[in-house]
C-alpha cells in the first residue's frame, strides 16, 4: 500500500506498520523522498 506525502507531495509514502487501534485500521508510511512519517486511519 502506497500514500501520497502531505509534506513534499512529491513521493509516495511507503507503507511501515499497519495496525488496529481503538477499532479502527491504521497505517503507518514514510516517504523515500523527504524522510516525513505520518498516520491513515483505513
Amino acid at each position: 500500500m502506497i500514500a501520497r506525502c502531505p509534506d513534499c507531495d512529491d513521493g509516495l509514502g511507503e507503507q511501515l506498520d499497519k495496525y488496529v487501534s481503538g477499532g479502527e485500521t491504521i497505517v503507518d508510511f514514510e516517504c523515500p523522498n523527504c524522510g516525513h512519517e505520518w498516520s491513515l486511519s483505513l
